[in-house]
């Protein structure tokens, strides 16, 4: 598995409320249905004869205990911020729940089909506690069995699963291997059924393996560089501009992601309903004119110089390199500064970068690719960025239940965030994955994670 590898593992071991369509529609799950009699209320049927892992079972009243535990900021969940519009949660029956919301939020069904509409098992947590990361329970169709640090999860197929008939494998095994070239390798050999992460560089080359099922969807994303606004030199919004102007994003299409995936503009990629293809600040190529004209607007004509953090991993690195060299036409010196994933997260998080590589593997919904990344006291906003015009904006389209108007308003906060660069948007990545001809029923999601639930072994 790649980066996304923990996510595939959530889809194993847990349901959402909600689920996701291959067209991006909401679809039932652990609820057979729901309502909004009002845009503060959202009132939820849920499935019945359902049971957790460890023989619980599943109802309203654990639908409450989820929520307010997400909620509770002594358990620090990285949720809390998505569910935040949620203010009580109600038993109306044992199989009825009603949430309501202190802000109208027409996004949150979309973010009931990932993390946030995710129900664990109370018991387990409450048995488990600090632990239970390493005992998840969830209602899921495979139970978990065991995680071998830098080898292996293990799941087996849960025998009183609600749904009739699956899950129709025994086992599922999970192993991460960071470096695509040894995952696929080990896929060639037998040793791996299904890969994501493909490299880029084979996908059209591997399309032709008889022995295999190569596939590149859309993915929901962006890729981008995010500079620090609360220190120097990004505090100054020229300077941001004129990193944004200097960039050559067909290169980033062409040279780091060997042509897969689309150039980068905003946070909407091109698959959402909310894309707007004339939504375009900055070009496919650099304006040096443009970037020479911000460089003197912020006070250094001559260039500055900055630290950009990278993940040390062949692509980002390929990426850092490019875009010195793109700066470096217009005096813009940039140091890179390779380091493993935590330290850089660790570094982001205490506001002592410069500037650092970044991705967003997406959300169904546009709300989730902006709301806690650009609001001001957004969870993600770890740029320090703020706005109060966006914040306007990106509040009217998540209480707004008209398409159209939303459709509106999110494009406006794309041309006001793309305006300010906080970030510089570089490209929306898709998804590769392969698999041998022996995997049967896998069906592709838009959200890129792997669901086995109907898959089956022809072999």
């Amino acid at each position: 598995m790649g980066r996304m590898g923990s996510r595939h593992l959530y889809f194993a071991i847990y349901n959402t409320l909600v689920g996701l369509d291959p067209e991006l529609r909401i679809v039932p799950e652990l609820a057979t249905a729901w309502e909004t009699p009002d845009p503060l209320t959202y009132v939820f049927t849920l499935q019945r004869d359902v049971k957790f892992h460890d023989g619980t079972d599943f109802d309203a009243s654990i639908v409450k205990w989820n929520f307010e535990r997400m909620k509770d900021p002594a358990v620090g969940s990285l949720r809390q911020s998505e569910i935040a519009n949620i203010a009580a949660v109600e038993v109306v029956d044992s199989h009825t729940v009603k949430l309501s919301l202190s802000e109208p939020d027409a996004a949150l069904l979309a973010t009931l089909t990932d993390r946030s509409g995710m129900m664990v098992s109370r018991t387990a947590v409450e048995q488990h506690g600090k632990d239970f990361a390493r005992n998840p329970v969830g209602t899921g169709p495979f139970q978990f069995v065991e995680w071998v640090k830098d080898d292996h999860v293990r799941v087996k197929r849960y025998t009183q699963y609600w749904r009739e008939g699956a899950p129709l494998l025994d086992e599922v095994v999970y192993r991460p291997i960071p470096d695509p070239t040894v995952r696929l390798t080990a896929m060639r050999a037998g040793d791996l059924h299904i890969i994501d992460g493909v490299p880029l560089q084979l996908v059209s080359r591997l399309k032709e393996d008889p022995k295999l099922t190569v596939i590149e969807t859309a993915g929901l994303g962006y890729r981008h560089i995010e500079m620090n606004c609360a220190k120097p030199p990004f505090d100054n919004m020229a300077l941001r501009q004129a990193v944004a102007w200097a960039v050559n994003r067909t290169a980033v299409h062409q040279v780091v992601y060997v042509g897969t995936g689309a150039l980068g503009y905003g946070p909407i990629p091109p698959r959402s309903w909310a894309y707007d293809p004339e939504d375009k600040v900055y070009g496919p190529v650099p304006n040096l004119a443009k970037a020479r004209e911000k460089l003197a607007e912020g006070g250094q004509p001559r260039g500055f110089a900055f630290t950009l953090d990278v993940t040390n991993v062949p692509e980002e690195v390929k990426l850092a390199e490019l875009l010195k060299e793109n700066l470096k036409v217009v005096g813009i010196e940039m140091r890179i500064a390779r380091m493993e994933g935590g330290a850089k997260l660790a570094r982001r998080r205490s506001g002592e970068f410069d500037a650092a590589t970044g991705g967003w593997s997406g959300r169904p919904d546009p709300d989730g690719n902006m709301y806690s990344h650009f609001m001001t006291e957004g969870m993600n906003n770890l740029r320090r960025y703020s706005n109060p015009q966006l914040d306007v904006l990106l509040k009217q389209a998540r209480a707004s239940f008209d398409m159209a108007e939303r459709k509106r308003l999110y494009n406006e906060a794309t041309r006001v965030i793309a305006q300010d660069a906080p970030v510089v948007f570089l490209h929306h990545e898709s998804w590769q994955k392969a698999w041998r001809i022996a995997v049967a029923g896998y069906r592709e999601m838009p959200d890129g994670r792997m669901r086995f639930e109907p898959v089956w072994l022809k072999e």
